[in-house]
Parts: structure tokens; C-alpha cells; sequence
């Protein structure tokens, strides 16, 4: 016969463990390789070997169930929520919408002015940018004129509030711009300075067709108006705008050459910027918000990859993403943004869905759009910013 202190044991461990069922355990965090799981202790000791032999049956319970769970782990636990900007801003050819950056859910949608008639860059013309706070966002749209075949670019400022609803919109930040395309927007994290390239634009005929002047780079400095230009004679586009957190430097792409542009130091072409890791083959890249390092997409068929650069020296410090495609159509990757902290990215591609990157977990957010049929079935790309 048992003895009463038996018998409560019994009962109590036998209540514990009808209260363990799959949906009380938490999702098996990932585990580091040769890691073992830590079961907590019960508060109290057993030294009758009955009593004893049952906490064993018990625990092996637990970890048999534990175990059997491990290997459908989600990418995200969600016990786990994601830091970092709470609302992000995308554009489309429908208009620019602002969404929480945890779920990429829609939360509102700016009230910006009926796209002009004319031609614009997919998406819709727009371009985006944020401070990198998730909180405030400026955005630019080009459309060329059918009849006079010239472009105009008007800007704009936007804040969203701590649930996602614009608060503030204001138009013509800066005056209109008129003459060619933007290609590219960026703002300094206290947003106080404004940068945007244009494309260069093409004169002449036959022998004589050049580009006059090539892409130029624009900073404005938003309180006292006053501008800065530098000008290219590169035949492509000037992309990939980022500010470091001094306000001082500007990172960019000039044909598939990811650079740096000191925007104090004297000079007014982009001659005197200085090339980082050259020979990558950029298709986008962006700097890091304390200067030292630059992140740079590639494409390599059937690879694309994100790699991280010394600027410095321009040496190679790791892969952060690496992917495979074998499409029709060559993957490449067209957006990175860091926001204010250089802890979180914003990634995107013309394959990929917009995503974050957090501590090397990647959350997929928003997925692409279908193919344009006028693009001979290109994917879309994405217009994102936080």
C-alpha cells in the first residue's frame, strides 16, 4: 500500500500533466547546433523512488511532444514580434499606401492628386523615401507631357500617426521640377536634406544624338531652400539614393558602379565620388547609417545576391541573402533600404516580395504584382520605403 504522500504526488503530477497539450507549448525557438533543451526544475524535491520514476515519465513526455514540434518551428514565431519602423510606404500604379511593417496590412492611403496624363516610369512615376523612422516619408512623381515630351517632377511630404493614418500631407515641398525623369529619392534622417537625380537627357540626331548634360544629382536643403548639383556625362541613370546618419554622405549607383559622394567636399560632378568594391555589377545598393560599410545587390545568373562591402577599403565582409532563380526573366534585386538604427532592412526584387530583414531573419511582407503585358511579362518592381 502506498503511502498518502505518494498518493498526493500522484494526483498532483497526474493534473500537471493533463494540462500539457500541443497548443500550450510554445514553438521550438531554432536551436544552435549541439544545444541541449533545458527542462525547468519543479520547486520541490522527491525522494521516494515511486514518486521519482513518475517525474521522469513525465518530463520524457514533455520532450517527446517538444521534439515532435521542433520541426515545423514557423520562420517567425510569433512570440516573437519584429522592432524596427512600425509603418512603411509603398507606391503602385493605383497610388502610394501606407502599412504596418510587421504584417504589410494596408492602414491608409495617401490622398495625393489624380495621376497627370502622359507616360511615367512604372510604378505610376512615383518615388520614395523615408526618414527610417517609419513615421515620416517623402514622395516624388514624374510624368512626361504626350505633346511636349517634357517631364515634370512634383514632391511631396507625408506623416503617418502611431496607427498608421496619415496625418500630414503636404504638397510641393520644393518647387516643381521640370525636364527629365527622376530616378531616384533620398532623405536625411532628421529630415532636413533632399536629394533626387534626374535621367540625362538626350539631344541631337543621327552622328550628333548624345546626352546633354548626362544624369544629374540634386541635395536641397529643406529649411533654407537652398540646392547643390552635381552632373554626370554617364549615358544611364543616377539610382539607389541613401544618406549616412551626418548628413554628409551619399551613397548611390551610377550605371552599375555603387559609389560615394562626400556632398561638402568641393566639386559639381560626380567625378569626384568614390567607387566602392568596383567590378560588382550593381543593380542597387544602399550605405549604412554610420558610413563604414555598404550594401550592395548583384546579379549574377542564376544567382542574386546581397553582399556587404567595406567602404574603407572596399573589401567584401559577407553575404546577407543569396538566391537561385532560373526564370525567363533575370532576377535582380532593385531595392535595399536601412532604417535609422542600420539594424533593419527593407528588401525587394523584381522576383522577390518586399521583405525585412531582421537580426538574418527575413519576413516577407508584400508579394509582387502581376506582370506588366506591355513589359513582355517583366515582374513589376517595388517602390518601398521606411
Amino acid at each position: 500500500m502506498t503511502s498518502w504522500l505518494e498518493d498526493r504526488l500522484r494526483d498532483a503530477l497526474t493534473a500537471d500533466a493533463e494540462q500539457i497539450r500541443q497548443e500550450t507549448l510554445r514553438p521550438a525557438e531554432q536551436a544552435a547546433p549541439r544545444t541541449r533543451t533545458v527542462v525547468p526544475q519543479r520547486r520541490f524535491a522527491l525522494a521516494v523512488p515511486f514518486a521519482a520514476a513518475l517525474v521522469v515519465a513525465v518530463i520524457g513526455t514533455v520532450a517527446a511532444i517538444v521534439a515532435a514540434t521542433a520541426g515545423t518551428t514557423p520562420a517567425v514565431p510569433a512570440t516573437s514580434p519584429l522592432a524596427g519602423p512600425r509603418f512603411l510606404l509603398t507606391a503602385a500604379n493605383d497610388g502610394v499606401t501606407v502599412h504596418d511593417a510587421r504584417t504589410g496590412k494596408i492602414t491608409s492611403r495617401l490622398a495625393l492628386p489624380p495621376t497627370p496624363q502622359g507616360s511615367f516610369r512604372e510604378p505610376g512615376g512615383y518615388l520614395l523615401a523615408g526618414a527610417g523612422d517609419g513615421a515620416t516619408f517623402y514622395v516624388a512623381q514624374s510624368v512626361q507631357s504626350r505633346e511636349t515630351q517634357v517631364s515634370s517632377t512634383k514632391f511631396y511630404r507625408a506623416r503617418v500617426d502611431d496607427q498608421g493614418r496619415v496625418a500630414e500631407l503636404v504638397r510641393d515641398v520644393i518647387p516643381e521640377v521640370t525636364g527629365t525623369t527622376a530616378s531616384s529619392l533620398a532623405v536625411t534622417h532628421d529630415g532636413t536634406r533632399l536629394a533626387y537625380s534626374l535621367d540625362g537627357k538626350v539631344c541631337g540626331q543621327g552622328k550628333t544624338l548624345r546626352f546633354c548634360p548626362g544624369a544629374q544629382l540634386t541635395v536641397v536643403d529643406l529649411p533654407t531652400g537652398t540646392t547643390r548639383t552635381w552632373t554626370t556625362n554617364a549615358a544611364e541613370q543616377i539610382e539607389s539614393l541613401s544618406w549616412t546618419a551626418d548628413r554628409r554622405t551619399l551613397g548611390l549607383v551610377v550605371k552599375t558602379e555603387s559609389r560615394i559622394l562626400d556632398t561638402t567636399a568641393p566639386g559639381t560632378t560626380l567625378a569626384s565620388s568614390q567607387v566602392i568594391a568596383p567590378g560588382t555589377q550593381a543593380t542597387t545598393a544602399t550605405i549604412s547609417p554610420d558610413g563604414r560599410s555598404m550594401l550592395i545587390g548583384h546579379s549574377r545568373p542564376p544567382r542574386y545576391t546581397v553582399d556587404e562591402y567595406s567602404v574603407p577599403d572596399g573589401r567584401k565582409i559577407r553575404t546577407l541573402v543569396s538566391r537561385s532563380h532560373d526564370g525567363d526573366s533575370m532576377a535582380r534585386w532593385n531595392l535595399i533600404r536601412y532604417d535609422t538604427t542600420g539594424h533593419h532592412l527593407l528588401l525587394g526584387g523584381n522576383v522577390e516580395p518586399l521583405s525585412r530583414l531582421d537580426d538574418g531573419r527575413i519576413t516577407p511582407l508584400i508579394r509582387p504584382g502581376a506582370p506588366d503585358p506591355q513589359l513582355l511579362g517583366s515582374p513589376a518592381e517595388i517602390q518601398a520605403a521606411w
